[in-house]
């Protein structure tokens, strides 16, 4: 299953794709007041005017994957210095596809670094040369960072983008709420909390 799937009969209720031109943020979200301490640009980024804006912890070096020393888990992703509150690490980066080809690509739904950004746009960072590194983030259900879903505006295309929950420490791995449909027919035992 993909990471943080909202069933797709629930997502057309959620969102107007057609009109949709506000941000959608999937997963775990800040708190009122940690929204109001996000800097302006990445609290709510323009998908027009794209990352360049705002550097992020990736483009910065600030982060590096390493091995998590946990078998279930294999590699991760830390931070190589400190990350402040808010902080964007960077975009979810890879093929796109729609339901119908991530459906025939992955018919039993095994699929490792595909994340959903609405009912029918997935991205599949399977192919390290073409993705980020946010590939990497494990599941927590004690999150340090979550990501935001926004719409290109006249277009069907997604931008999917990272941020800190809170303050992480140096060596501390990033970590994200996968949601409850990735669990569905397995135990988080399985893959590991990374708590």
């Amino acid at each position: 299953p993909r990471k943080n799937l909202l069933h797709p009969t629930v997502l057309p209720r959620l969102l107007d794709v057609g009109t949709l031109e506000k941000p959608f943020v999937v997963g775990r979200m800040p708190s009122r007041s940690q929204q109001r301490r996000l800097p302006l640009q990445s609290a709510a980024p323009s998908a027009d005017t794209a990352a360049a804006a705002t550097p992020s912890a990736l483009s910065l070096g600030l982060v590096e994957v390493r091995d998590t020393g946990c078998p279930t888990r294999g590699h991760g992703l830390f931070a190589a210095a400190p990350l402040p509150d808010g902080a964007y690490l960077g975009d979810y980066t890879g093929e796109v596809l729609t339901q119908e080809e991530y459906l025939a690509r992955y018919p039993d739904e095994d699929a490792r670094y595909v994340l959903a950004a609405s009912a029918d746009w997935n991205i599949d960072a399977a192919e390290a040369g073409s993705s980020s590194l946010l590939r990497y983030v494990n599941h927590s259900s004690s999150p340090n960072c979550y990501y935001h879903v926004e719409r290109v505006r006249r277009s069907p295309a997604r931008r999917v983008s990272f941020y800190t929950l809170r303050p992480v420490r140096p060596g501390e791995e990033l970590l994200f709420d996968y949601g409850k449909e990735f669990w569905r027919g397995r135990c988080e035992e399985q893959v590991g909390d990374g708590t």
